[in-house]
């Protein structure tokens, strides 16, 4: 991994191994995992904007963007070809 340029790719693969290190404690590692996420944006946000992060989060649980539940996909109208309207000003002898 270059140490200059970053990706979320490279910090995603390296969180998920943490995890995989504790396959029967996976709750408890979560949770510990997000308790220290919590903290470290305490720290570097202070509390008000921590809350306002978690505000916005809840906001965006509640609106069903990370539900469990699947989301039926709609259903699209199929178009059919429709013959091509003629002009009422057509003169036709």
């Amino acid at each position: 991994m270059d140490d200059k340029r970053v990706s979320k790719t490279d910090i995603e693969n390296d969180f998920v191994e943490i995890f995989e290190k504790y396959p029967k404690s996976l709750e408890k590692s979560v949770y510990i995992g997000f308790e220290l996420i919590l903290e470290c944006f305490i720290v570097m946000l202070g509390e008000k904007q921590t809350v306002k992060l978690l505000e916005r989060a809840k906001k965006s649980i509640r609106g069903g963007k990370y539900s469990q539940i699947p989301v039926k996909p709609r259903k699209t109208r199929k178009k059919t070809s429709k013959p091509p309207k003629k002009s009422a000003k057509s003169t036709d002898f």
